[in-house]
């Protein structure tokens, strides 16, 4: 009923365009929508928006074709706009392909610059990765030369680029101040370095304004490994606790931030199918959720996802020897244990399944990468909070996995590495 109502108040907004401005201030930066100051609290992805609208966000980093929907929920659009890659194969120093690219994006901001939902534009995503300081000469020259365009057709609306903090971040913001002086803010893709990104900012010089245009979990590249090189997961609170400090320290009361766009605001499959979503593939919304309508609104939300504690995943056994934890022959029999419970004290229900473990493949910055389902019949038995675990015959590594939900609709999450040999 409150998704209902929102949606009937937010559809009388009236269809005008909007006007948007980065204004230096005496203390920082202030975004300003239509001469009011606007904070981004925004999210990655274009589903569950009702949801997102009621825990207290206001925007969306999407597609242009997002734009009609943000408006009726009384959302923005940080819209994407398509930048070639050079991991890709894209060659800036192909003059053809450059102009065509530059046509391509001059008729989409022609199209929907106008659109009282847009609120920026974003060239591209993570432009920089698997490139060399020479390269990315005339990528930045070429991103430089299409903000000025986008400036031309539509003064209305600020140019970003999102860059990741990993990788080559340490000579990032230099360049794109030499390089990109047409670009009215970076936007910065985070997930541990957030807890170090305001000084990181600052020992680089750079004085312009930031959007964290992504920021999550510890990621997978930035987490222990078992030794047969898998990444560990961290569990949805742990995940949850992460979303609090790192928005506390990045975005809250940061004068050169504009806002931030938490990441996944959807089921993602990135490594895992859990890492990064927000949310189960069933929509089942998790603990991050709660985390980030506490940051935008000052308060939890009423009633409370449930939450996996300190003690994790127990597996007896917890390896076919001690000095080799988490491997085990094939075939073997595990008992499985959660440390699960609910904040409101709601009943839970828990369900168990194992999938091939994939976190070791080689794709980055956002790849396209396919689920993995379910492995039948490796869950001989389940009750409570326990299961029996029984592993495939084929060596290989694998991935438990555990659901814990409540039942008006919420769910945690863990997961463990495991390994099968002959």
């Amino acid at each position: 009923m409150v998704f209902l109502v929102s949606i009937m108040v937010d559809a009388a907004v009236p269809m005008r365009p909007s006007v948007v401005r980065i204004v230096r201030k005496a203390e920082g930066w202030q975004l300003e929508r239509d001469g009011t100051p606007y904070f981004i609290k925004g999210a990655v992805g274009n589903v569950h928006l009702e949801r997102l609208a009621a825990a207290g966000g206001n925007s969306i980093r999407a597609g242009v074709r997002d734009l009609d929907r943000a408006h009726r929920l009384g959302l923005t659009v940080l819209a994407g706009l398509p930048f070639g890659k050079q991991r890709w194969g894209f060659d800036y120093g192909d003059r053809k392909r450059v102009e065509a690219q530059l046509d391509e994006i001059r008729g989409i901001v022609q199209a929907h610059k106008d659109h009282p939902a847009l609120l920026m534009w974003a060239l591209g995503n993570e432009l920089e990765i698997h490139t060399t300081a020479e390269q990315r000469v005339p990528l930045w020259q070429a991103l430089n030369e299409a903000a000025e365009l986008i400036h031309r057709l539509d003064p209305n609306h600020p140019v970003i680029t999102p860059i990741g903090c990993d990788f080559i971040f340490q000579t990032m913001l230099p360049e794109l101040d030499r390089l990109c002086p047409a670009l009215d803010a970076v936007g910065l893709n985070a997930y541990n370095d957030m807890l170090r990104l305001p000084e990181e900012i600052a020992r680089q010089g750079w004085k312009r304004p930031y959007v964290v245009t992504e920021f999550g979990p510890r990621g997978h590249w930035q987490v222990p490994k078992t030794p047969w090189g898998m990444p560990i997961e961290d569990t949805s609170a742990e995940k949850a606790a992460f979303y609090r400090k790192a928005y506390r320290h990045a975005v809250a009361s940061r004068p050169l931030c504009l806002g931030s766009y938490t990441f996944h605001w959807s089921q993602h499959h990135e490594k895992t199918h859990t890492w990064y979503g927000m949310f189960l593939p069933d929509g089942s919304p998790t603990e991050a959720v709660d985390a980030m309508t506490e940051m935008w609104t000052g308060k939890p939300p009423e009633n409370r996802c449930p939450t996996i504690g300190p003690g994790r995943i127990r597996i007896e056994p917890p390896g076919q020897s001690p000095s080799e934890p988490g491997v085990y022959r094939a075939g073997a029999t595990l008992a499985c244990e959660v440390d699960a419970s609910d904040p409101d004290g709601d009943p839970i229900s828990i369900s168990w399944d194992l999938r091939k473990d994939v976190a070791d493949n080689p794709n980055v910055g956002g790849d396209r990468e396919e689920p993995v389902e379910p492995i039948p019949g490796s869950i001989a038995s389940q009750s409570a909070n326990r299961a029996t675990v029984r592993l495939p015959s084929e060596p290989g590594a694998y991935r438990l996995f555990v659901y814990v939900r409540d039942p008006q609709g919420h769910a945690a999450t863990a997961n463990v590495p495991v390994r099968v040999v002959q």
